[in-house]
Order: C-alpha cells, then structure tokens, then sequence
C-alpha cells in the first residue's frame, strides 16, 4: 500500500485515506457540483448551448468524474489497495450496510405510518424517471456509474472522513444532512415543503456512511451507491 506521511490521524478504528491536500480540493470542489456547475449548466441551456435533460446531466457528472479523477485518482488508489487488502471486512461493511438501509427505510415507514404519513416518491426521483424516459442508457450510466464516482468521494471521503476525526457522531450528521439536502435543494427553492423530502434519504444516508466506516475503503459505498441506484433505475426503464 502507498505510503503517504500527509495523511491525517484519524480515532483508532477508523482509517481515513484522504490527505488534507485532497481533503481542501473536494471542498472547494463540493459548492461547485453542488451548485453552481448545475446553476451554470442551466443557464447554458437556457441560452441554447447544450441540451437540456439527459444531455445536460451526463455533462455535470461527466466534469465530477474529471475532477475526482485528476485530483483524488490517488486518494481512490490508497482506498483501493484497502480493499484489496481486507476484502472479507469489506464484503462484510457493503452487505451489512445494505441490511442497515433495508432496516432503516423499514422503520421510517414504519413511523411515518403511526403518524398517518407514507414516505412515498420525491421530486428528484420523478425528475430522473422523467429523464430516464427521455434517454434510458444515458440516464443509466449517469445514475449507476457517474453519480457514485462523484459522490460518495464528497460526502463520504469529504465529510464523513473530515469530521470524524473530530468525533464519530458529528461526521454522521454532517454528511447524512448535507447529501439529503443535496438532493432536494433545488426544489427548495420552488417551496420550502420539499425539505420534508429529505427524510426519505436518511436511511441510505447513513448506511452509505455506516458502509464506509467499516470498510476503511471509498468503494464498498461507491458499490454499495451504485447497486442501491441500479435497482432503481432497473425499475424506471
């Protein structure tokens, strides 16, 4: 495995493979896909330089994946050898982080139902099924390969990794918040209501993070991500 002395200590248990180089990088990186890229990218199309829909989505991750290469191929190498070289505890993280996602989104449904309320679809998974109708194999690669490549380095790799060596229920909060509001963000803008959607992301939230923790390694989540989102999509096209 590659030797790095700039990697940060991290509290006995977990491994944090990220160096603060890569660590400053992804956050300025964050706020730009994020945010602004998807602004930028809007009114690109607004002005009728690229497409809109599937076009202008597998542009945005497209440009992720570009980043998370150039900037964290090496954090990506590091995590890599990890899993090569404990591949049972890391078959282990992804299946238990999967049976915590089933539990979880069982025990939301659950409560939800005691107060009268179901979970039900949220605007972001209407907007992919509406692209996906548009561009199935586009949309598909965008969600299962593009998407967890991008991702979970940044809100896992990122978050999870920077704040928990500060503190193990912190770095949950922070990552679980920060990646459901990354998903109902822009429809915020439209109506406040929609924060209320962040609640069906809670569940695969923290198994992607409990995933992570275990596993020592960015791709038991980037697999786990991927898996969770072709199940989806395999329902959509």
């Amino acid at each position: 495995m590659e030797n790095n002395t700039n990697l940060p200590r991290a509290p006995r248990g977990f491994e944090e493979l990220m160096t603060r180089r890569e660590a400053l990088a992804a956050a300025i990186y964050l706020p730009v896909h994020a945010v602004l890229l998807p602004l930028l990218l809007t009114y690109l199309a607004v002005l009728g330089v690229i497409s809109p829909g599937v076009t202008m989505n597998v542009a945005w991750y497209i440009i992720g994946v570009g980043f998370t290469l150039i900037f964290l191929g090496k954090y990506l190498r590091r995590s890599f050898d990890a899993l090569l070289d404990r591949p049972g505890q890391s078959l282990l993280a992804l299946v238990s982080g999967l049976a915590t996602d089933y539990l979880l989104s069982w025990a939301f449904a659950l409560v939800l139902l005691l107060f009268g309320m179901t979970a039900g679809s949220t605007a972001n998974n209407d907007a992919v099924a509406e692209l996906a109708s548009e561009g199935a194999n586009r949309m598909f690669a965008v969600a299962v390969l593009l998407a967890p490549m991008v991702e979970e380095p940044l809100f896992r790799g990122l978050l999870f990794g920077t704040v928990r060596r500060r503190g193990r229920l912190a770095a949950y909060a922070v990552s679980v918040l920060l990646f459901c509001f990354y998903h109902v963000w822009q429809y915020v803008l439209l109506d406040w209501r929609y924060l209320l959607q962040m609640i069906n992301y809670i569940p695969v939230s923290v198994a992607l993070c409990y995933s992570y923790e275990k596993s020592g390694t960015i791709w038991v989540p980037i697999a786990f991500h991927m898996l969770v989102n072709a199940i989806s999509m395999s329902a959509l096209v």
